[in-house]
């Protein structure tokens, strides 16, 4: 009878309610920290992709144009030297960036430049200017610079969206392909669907803008939080053995009185 009195309490509606949320705590947990898992080895194949393109020799941005590869995240982060010239009519402002702890804007302005007589364009981040200063304007003339490969910029959960059509002077992230047609200069160009960070150039010598900061390659928050996830359904799970065995001590007299 003491078996069953016990039972009988355990599937009482007020104790079903509590195996319910301890199975629903530690499920939704550890799916967290299976996901902050993957998060960590999404890290680690991005770092080190990273640190392979970013480590391979300065090249000629014409021999990348002549065989662009099906898939851009092959070269991206890799180091490009191109001689051109600014275009500042067409300069974006890409709005709503911070550095080093101050607010501020980048300057996205088209390179144009030729590869065997063919027109070409390279959008070319040329760093950040906090809100306090203005805008130097892009050197005049031809140029030489070294530039890191990037990708469209993708628009983050909740972030403002810029409009789908007309020309734009403000952005609010640098996307290659929806400025690519305002930034041609004729027909004839071709604007390239990567754009440059710029690094170096010995025609700019100005502080301003400041280049834009190399990404961070270590491997974040991501297996602590994993670890902290297993914890807290260690703690629920500690918490429910707890319950019961205090609910057990409790019952002993009133099965006692029974029997």
């Amino acid at each position: 009878m003491k078996d069953h009195t016990n039972l009988r309490t355990f599937i009482r509606p007020k104790w079903l309610l509590t195996h319910l949320l301890v199975i629903v705590l530690v499920v939704v947990m550890m799916s967290l920290s299976m996901w902050q898992f993957r998060r960590l080895d999404e890290r680690k194949t991005f770092n080190a992709g990273l640190k392979a393109n970013a480590t391979q020799a300065i090249t000629p941005i014409k021999n990348l144009v002549a065989n662009l590869p099906t898939d851009l995240n092959d070269i991206q982060w890799r180091r490009v030297v191109v001689r051109g010239t600014f275009r500042p009519a067409a300069e974006v402002t890409i709005v709503n960036r911070s550095q080093d702890g101050a607010a501020g804007v980048d300057a996205a302005t088209p390179l144009d430049f030729t590869i065997d007589g063919k027109m070409h364009a390279v959008i070319v981040d040329r760093g950040f200017v906090p809100l306090a200063a203005s805008m130097p304007n892009a050197p005049s003339g031809e140029v030489e610079l070294v530039g890191r490969i990037r990708l469209s910029q993708e628009r983050r959960t909740g972030a403002l969206s810029d409009p789908t059509t007309g020309v734009l002077t403000e952005v609010q992230r640098l996307d290659v392909q929806r400025l690519s047609e305002q930034m041609r200069l004729n027909d004839q160009q071709t604007v390239l669907p990567f754009y440059l960070d710029l690094l170096e150039s010995p025609q700019i010598t100005s502080a301003l803008p400041a280049q834009v900061p190399s990404p961070l390659t270590d491997n974040g928050s991501h297996l602590s939080y994993a670890i902290q996830w297993i914890l807290f359904s260690l703690c629920a799970i500690g918490g429910w053995v707890i319950l019961v065995k205090r609910a057990l001590r409790a019952s002993r007299p009133t099965s006692a009185a029974v029997e």
